[in-house]
């Protein structure tokens, strides 16, 4: 190989390096310009959707491949203003010889007590099991605390879901953010929705991907309350980041 290609090779590679260093500072200026759970929650919504690559709770490049088959209801959810935290598809595998069963759920944080309470009826009326903390409160509606299990490897619990969420958990999930979104966020009504039945995938996000449809500004009975993208975030609303 010539002196020449090598050279070219190097400066085209020097670009493209440069290139995502500024795509990527001026993705992380967009986080830290939240200001409200609105604000995190359109960035969430484009981050799902592929549109941002950098997301402040650690995740590089987008979601993880199991959250892929579920992102555009996740994004869908958080364009109405759920915003969503963590999620899982129902699985029920084998891994090292052991039985690997995963509950389908969804972890998220509204701050329209009108929209949460909507949510967990129609989930609660579907079968799901529901958690739902109203600001400042480490009990459920239903006088639950306690988490769910949601993932088993033969007999070990690997992850439980559902119980409260304090605000310094918050601020871990949303480094570098603006501290007033961080408070909103914190400030929020905490729903979790989990599928009691292992492995299924057949019900919760169908009712997700209804009741998201049914919530959007465009929707006939939202027409009247259509809410307004703020300003400092017009750009990250419907379109990739340019920089």
């Amino acid at each position: 190989m010539s002196t020449r290609v090598m050279a070219g090779e190097g400066q085209a590679l020097l670009a493209r390096w440069r290139d995502a260093g500024r795509r990527r500072r001026s993705e992380v200026r967009a986080w830290q310009s939240a200001r409200t759970l609105e604000d995190v929650a359109v960035l969430t919504d484009q981050w799902l959707r592929g549109l941002l690559l950098f997301h402040p709770n650690g995740h590089r490049g987008g979601p993880d491949p199991e959250t892929l088959p579920l992102a555009d209801v996740l994004a869908a959810a958080n364009g109405v203003g759920i915003l969503t935290n963590q999620s899982q598809p129902g699985e029920l595998a084998a891994f090292h010889g052991r039985p690997w069963r995963q509950r389908a759920f969804v972890t998220a944080f509204v701050a329209d007590p009108s929209l949460a309470r909507a949510l967990c009826a129609r989930a609660a009326g579907a079968g799901l099991v529901v958690r739902v903390y109203r600001p400042g409160s480490r009990i459920d509606e239903n006088g639950k605390r306690d988490a769910v299990d949601v993932t088993v490897w033969g007999s070990r619990v690997n992850t439980g879901v559902g119980d409260w969420v304090p605000p310094r958990a918050v601020r871990r999930i949303l480094p570098g953010c603006d501290r007033q979104a961080v408070r909103e966020v914190a400030a929020a009504w905490q729903v979790t929705l989990i599928d009691p039945e292992w492995g299924r995938n057949t019900v919760l996000w169908p009712l997700l991907s209804r009741f998201t449809d049914a919530s959007r500004p465009d929707a006939p009975s939202c027409r009247a309350n259509r809410p307004v993208v703020p300003g400092h975030l017009s750009r990250f609303k419907n379109g990739p980041v340019h920089f």
